[in-house]
């Protein structure tokens, strides 16, 4: 069987996550890009369909690529977002530079409201070649800060689980804690990315501490410079590590932590052969 391949894009500060499922199926999380480079405009290489589009959140850096949607002829076949935000609360907390793109999302949100037909929901693993995708959010976060209403996805294939958040901070997560569905999914996570770029406002203890022993064994970021708040060395400590290979140096690591400013694109592949399940994460 095909494995689960999961690409994180380096997009500077921004996040673009692709999902290829084992049975063909594409999921795409976030429309971030950087200034050399547009995953929609790479994903368009080899299709226009995407199955399902998940928008953790409508910040700037993470619809940047919504015109091309439209302009590079895409079909979506089902979106999740925070649909429950108003409108005014989305555009006060975003620069008005963005406000064609919120337009855009607003409209493609509007278009979307019919719930998916039984049988049909990408994530039901009958559908989605044996992978379970989940979106787990909490509303009940003040809406002066959306991060907080960020949706977390977690893929699960072969009894390995990763982790992909949106710009999450504490308020957020110590909400998701309390509902049992989402510690049941996250406790035995295999990768983490870490949220809102791996900044300390996205870090949170209790989250960590609810994981079992040995979890996450890697962690990600997608960020571009260090900053003053980065929490980097702070996702290490919790990782047990885990193999990483690097194509430019083609040399095998053991790494608690990747980083897209320094590690550049990262892919995730879950899958099995002769010997079993395997995880493997290979670095630019």
């Amino acid at each position: 069987m095909a494995p689960l391949m999961i690409v994180i894009h380096d997009v500077g500060h921004g996040q673009a996550i692709h999902a290829f499922t084992p049975d063909g199926k594409v999921v795409v999380i976030d429309l971030g890009m950087s200034a050399s480079f547009s995953p929609l405009e790479w994903l368009g290489r080899y299709t226009k369909t995407i199955d399902s589009l998940v928008i953790t959140h409508p910040h700037g850096d993470h619809i940047d690529e919504i015109l091309l949607i439209t302009d590079l002829g895409f079909n979506v076949r089902q979106l999740w977002r925070p649909r429950w935000l108003l409108k005014q609360d989305v555009y006060a907390a975003n620069q008005a530079t963005y406000y064609d793109k919120l337009n855009a999302y607003f409209d493609m949100s509007d278009r979307y409201n019919s719930p998916v037909k039984d049988g049909e929901l990408v994530g039901d693993p009958k559908v989605t070649g044996g992978v379970t995708i989940k979106q787990f959010a909490s509303r009940n976060c003040g809406t002066s800060n959306i991060n907080n209403h960020s949706g977390v996805v977690v893929f699960e294939y072969l009894g390995v689980r990763v982790v992909v958040p949106g710009d999450n901070e504490a308020a957020s997560w110590k909400e998701l804690l309390k509902k049992t569905d989402f510690v049941n999914m996250i406790s035995d996570t295999y990768v983490f990315m870490a949220s809102h770029h791996g900044r300390q406002s996205g870090y949170c203890l209790e989250l960590f501490s609810a994981l079992n022993d040995g979890a996450p064994r890697l962690c990600v970021i997608s960020d571009a410079g260090v900053q003053d708040t980065d929490a980097t060395q702070r996702y290490s400590c919790h990782a047990e590590g885990w193999a990483v290979d690097s194509r430019s140096t083609l040399k095998r690591e053991n790494r608690n932590c990747v980083t897209t400013r320094t590690d550049g694109a990262i892919e995730i592949e879950v899958g099995s052969n002769l010997s079993g399940t395997y995880l493997s994460v290979t670095t630019d």
